[in-house]
């Protein structure tokens, strides 16, 4: 691939872009094996038919605007990493020359222009300066409780629960329903029906669990609980709430030992190497979580140092973006922005300030690991992408 920048005015830049024959070969070879296993040809087996069949029982014409559409896009963010350009605007694409995708190898080379609007010029501190703290080994220490607190909910997830005919005990699995009332007004997010609870688990109200210990099925009991001023639904907090409780059922859970037959359900041989695995992801995790803190870190300060004109129109474009991503976030938990700005007790225009406050950080930090990328001549558009700025610069600067 070759490609040439072209600076059209302050904003604006035109890149011309030509790939080569064999290029455009190895991309329609490409998407020739990705889908040569999705058709069915009578009398052969699944991406063993000869090709040229494969190919029109796929389409020539499919196959070639599949293999158009992945040699320009691709093309396209090289050419964005080679000469650190950021569009902010959609790139206007013209086709000069088309390849022919036909067996004359001299007529399947493509060459395209594209023009958009960029940011205006970055000027970035010295990120050498940036401060990276050293993770603390303290930090990412697991204990034997909490692999054993793993090892537990392991076993919970294959356990057996059993019918019991007696009182309510801690560890028991419960269904209850249960009613919550503050001044004779019942509150339907105090309240539930059929609700399952591990006793000593599930954390509903503080106090809640003991008040139902001793309780049996169908039995009904009455009590008042004070939430706590740190309640974490500030609509009770500080409240008393009347509840009123009926047991369902009433199961003991049954954990099972840790035997041959636990371990294969993992592939493993001991219960050794059932906790070093353990020990393993939990350090992993904790290293990451400390990894994050740098991150962020990192972004502050990478944020706070680079200079940047943003065109209004970008803001407004992640903004939406933003927004667009919280409001599937919400549908996916099944609920409406209007009951989640209700909970936190904020308006849309509140929130829609506070999204365009964070677009113009995710922008300039973008900008900036853009500079610190090309300076180091940081290859961006691999598999790690942005995340090659941060773990040079905690190599780097770290303290």
């Amino acid at each position: 691939m070759q490609s040439t920048k072209k600076i059209l005015s302050k904003n604006r830049v035109k890149v011309s872009i030509v790939i080569t024959p064999e290029q455009i070969t190895r991309y329609f070879d490409n998407e020739y094996n990705r889908l040569k296993n999705t058709v069915e040809i009578p009398g052969f087996r699944k991406g063993m038919a000869p090709k040229l069949m494969t190919i029109e029982k796929i389409g020539h014409t499919r196959l070639s605007q599949l293999t158009l559409q992945k040699a320009v896009d691709e093309s396209f963010r090289k050419s964005l990493t080679e000469h650190g350009l950021y569009p902010v605007t959609p790139p206007s694409i013209s086709i000069s020359k088309h390849p022919a995708f036909s067996e004359d190898m001299s007529k399947n080379e493509l060459a395209f222009e594209v023009e958009f609007d960029i940011l205006p010029k970055a000027k970035i501190g010295n990120y050498k300066n940036i401060e990276v703290l050293k993770i603390d080994p303290k930090a990412v220490e697991v204990k034997d409780e909490e692999v054993d607190k793993v090892v537990n909910y392991l076993k919970r997830q294959v356990a057996q629960l059993k019918i019991v005919d007696r009182s309510i005990q801690s560890g028991d699995w419960v269904e209850l329903t249960f009613a919550g009332s503050i001044k004779n007004v019942i509150k339907e997010k105090l309240s539930s029906q059929n609700l399952p609870i591990v006793i000593g688990e599930t954390k509903l109200v503080p106090g809640f669990e003991e008040k139902i210990i001793g309780m049996k099925k169908n039995e009904t009991r009455e009590f008042e609980i004070s939430l706590p001023r740190d309640f974490y639904d500030k609509e009770f907090a500080g409240e008393k709430v009347k509840f009123k409780v009926t047991i369902i059922d009433i199961k003991e859970i049954i954990l099972p030992h840790i035997d041959q037959e636990f371990l294969q359900r993992f592939g493993l041989k001991s219960e050794k190497e059932l906790k070093n695995n353990i020990k393993k992801g939990l350090i992993g995790e904790k290293r990451e979580r400390e990894r994050q803190g740098q991150i962020a870190q990192i972004a502050d300060q990478i944020i706070k140092m680079t200079k940047v004109d943003i065109p209004k129109p970008l803001i407004v474009s992640e903004k939406m973006r933003m927004k667009e991503a919280l409001l599937k976030n919400l549908s996916d938990r099944g609920m409406k922005l209007e009951k989640y700005l209700q909970s936190l007790k904020l308006t849309e225009d509140k929130i829609d300030k506070d999204l365009e406050v964070q677009a113009e950080r995710n922008i300039t930090l973008g900008v900036g690991v853009g500079e610190i990328a090309k300076a180091e001549k940081i290859d961006l558009s691999g598999n790690h992408g942005t995340n090659a700025v941060f773990d040079y610069l905690i190599e780097n600067n770290t303290n």
